[in-house]
């Protein structure tokens, strides 16, 4: 429960464009983890919003560590919302390190894995990432 938690509120301060509050959200999910446990799926979405935010600070190693962590749990589970997680993750990085072709082209993979699980506002919020980038 505690990586939705925190990975509403850093979804909430990446949205609102501050990287850095949600960074510090971030940090508190990996406390609460390392005290209480750890569920993968519970953690699902901190993990791309982990490495947008990152992406976002000019972190790559950190964004890149969650991007992973995002495909991990995509792996694990026959969903396409969760590949699209691990898409985005990838993407955001890629757009942090200037590989625009692949940010454009994970952030348009997502959209379409988003749409492929019903999920149209995570679909339109990825494909205006791909436009951006």
């Amino acid at each position: 429960m505690w990586g939705r938690i925190y990975a509403t509120a850093a979804f909430a301060q990446v949205e609102r464009g501050d990287p850095e509050a949600a960074a510090r959200s971030i940090r508190a999910a990996a406390a609460a983890a390392a005290r209480y446990g750890d569920c993968p799926s519970c953690s699902a979405l901190l993990n791309p919003v982990a490495a947008e935010a990152y992406a976002m600070l000019g972190d790559g190693a950190s964004g890149r560590s969650y991007a992973a962590a995002a495909g991990g749990v995509a792996s694990m589970f026959a969903s396409s919302a969760w590949k699209a997680m691990a898409e985005s993750a990838a993407a955001s990085v890629a757009a942090a390190e200037g590989d625009t072709t692949g940010a454009c082209a994970g952030f348009e993979s997502a959209a379409t894995l988003y749409g492929r699980a019903g999920q149209p506002y995570w679909q339109g919020r990825s494909s205006a990432q791909a436009a951006a980038a």
